[in-house]
């Protein structure tokens, strides 16, 4: 990439297109959570190769910024497929929590239900926690997808210069 603001973009673009891919199935609050998450997981992943590799030669962007990017995202595919079914596990249970905890039956009154006491704070607190549990899936989903492609990129380009 051109330098690192066009690849931050590109990041959060390929963390939110492949977040949302994942999330197609997901209802349309959990799909636009994902894609959040995979943008801001992008955007770290766009990083995480400069981390690894920093630019302080004319070999910047070399063996971590494709082969072994390219590598540990694919050594990681099904951990990553175990941290999205995880996140969203949680999500779903913090969801369960919170629809449990809306209305409770009157004490004196048979079959009739009231807003739980205080629960307020509850949902906003579990609501905050099914929305971090979401963005988290996508997070794995965007970080993946920009490692990925910022190695097909590289060897690519690589490619393209040896012939």
């Amino acid at each position: 990439m051109a330098n690192r603001r066009t690849h931050r973009k590109v990041g959060r673009v390929a963390g939110a297109v492949y977040a949302a891919h994942r999330a197609k199935d997901q209802q349309v609050g959990h799909f636009i959570t994902e894609s959040i998450g995979g943008a801001i997981g992008g955007d770290i992943g766009s990083m995480a190769a400069d981390w690894l590799e920093p630019a302080v030669s004319s070999w910047h962007r070399g063996t971590a910024h494709s082969c072994a990017a390219g590598g540990m995202v694919l050594s990681f595919g099904d951990t990553l497929a175990q941290a999205e079914i995880f996140c969203r596990a949680q999500a779903g249970r913090k969801a369960k929590q919170r629809s449990a905890l809306e209305m409770v039956p009157h004490p004196t009154l048979p079959n009739v239900f009231v807003p739980a006491p205080g629960s307020v704070l509850t949902n906003l607190w579990l609501l905050a926690c099914e929305f971090f549990w979401r963005a988290l899936a996508g997070f794995t989903n965007g970080l993946a997808a920009d490692t990925s492609l910022t190695s097909c990129l590289t060897l690519a380009r690589r490619a393209q210069f040896r012939y």
